[in-house]
């Protein structure tokens, strides 16, 4: 069983409960490392929209020492990635390998300097925003493109290495960072507008252009973001693949679960170990076992081996 998972917010859940990696209330643990042959994490640090300036810039050095610390705890289960080449030593070692993510580039508090501060830190992707409006552009709280920082900031993006991640981007900004990007970006946890119309899922065309550049799509397993109906089912999940599949989207397809993003997932993919053994319901539903394999591993591992520092 393999495992290479683009999106969580479990080290802000672990921070507000007092707790470690190795517990019972969180959706991602690592208590079943175990039955996984290679495993990867990427720990988002979330940043409010209600956080700004300095503030925020802060915030994301806080939680840097905090994800070091907690990994610190058990250096024999986790390894944190400093050179994406250390997917492979991680993986090997049989732990747990974490990759560093930022959601919402408030943090940058429109400065391009620090973007070359999270780079050093070797934070590997960047989420541009949240739901709300920040210097670089907005999420679907309004119709905003890019601003004239947003567009600098991806080019400083691209010439560091940080891979852009354009969840919660709104359909504006989509279209200027088409416009602006010369590199492959990802959309970390997002599903498909015609299986559900949620405004944070992507159109038919967003989803085609991101495999026409060769990025990533991580299939986000929240309820309101499967289904109008906001109902807790493997089947609309299966939707949701089918219809990427479908717009030829084999080689770009990943997991984004949000795993702790304080939405309750379906039952069938409730932790990494239940994701895991999601792939034998793919199979039955006739996806291919080639193609599970590039979902659940090959197509975000090949992404950052070959995109990332």
């Amino acid at each position: 069983m393999r495992l290479f998972d683009l999106h969580c917010d479990t080290i802000e859940a672990l921070h507000e409960r007092g707790e470690d990696y190795v517990n019972n209330s969180t959706q991602f643990s690592i208590r079943e490392l175990d039955k996984f042959d290679k495993a990867v994490q990427t720990m988002a640090v979330f940043v409010p929209d209600e956080i700004r300036g300095e503030a925020a810039v802060k915030f994301v050095e806080d939680f840097y020492r905090i994800l070091n610390e907690q990994a610190a705890k058990y250096p024999e289960k986790i390894g944190i990635i400093e050179n994406i080449s250390d997917i492979d030593r991680i993986t090997g070692e049989h732990k747990w390998a974490f990759m560093r993510s930022i959601e919402s580039a408030a943090c940058l508090n429109g400065n391009l300097d620090n973007i070359d501060k999270f780079a050093d830190m070797n934070f590997k992707m960047i989420g541009l925003v949240w739901n709300g409006a920040n210097e670089l552009g907005s999420g679907p709280n309004n119709d905003t493109g890019l601003t004239a920082f947003g567009k600098a900031a991806v080019k400083r993006m691209e010439e560091r290495g940080v891979i852009i991640d354009c969840s919660h981007l709104n359909d504006a900004g989509f279209e200027d960072l088409l416009e602006n990007s010369e590199k492959p970006f990802v959309a970390s946890h997002s599903n498909v507008r015609a299986c559900c119309g949620h405004p944070r899922n992507l159109r038919d065309d967003q989803f085609s252009e991101i495999v026409k550049r060769g990025g990533l799509c991580g299939i986000n397993i929240y309820s309101k973001f499967l289904s109008e109906k906001n109902e807790k089912n493997k089947e609309d999940i299966f939707r949701h693949i089918y219809h990427m599949l479908e717009l030829g989207g084999e080689d770009v397809i990943a997991w984004g679960t949000d795993f702790d993003g304080e939405i309750t997932p379906a039952p069938e993919v409730e932790n990494p170990y239940k994701l895991g053994i999601f792939a034998e319901y793919l199979l039955q539903m006739g996806i291919k076992e080639e193609v599970i394999d590039k979902l659940y591993f090959d197509n975000a591992y090949n992404f950052f081996m070959k995109n990332a520092r």
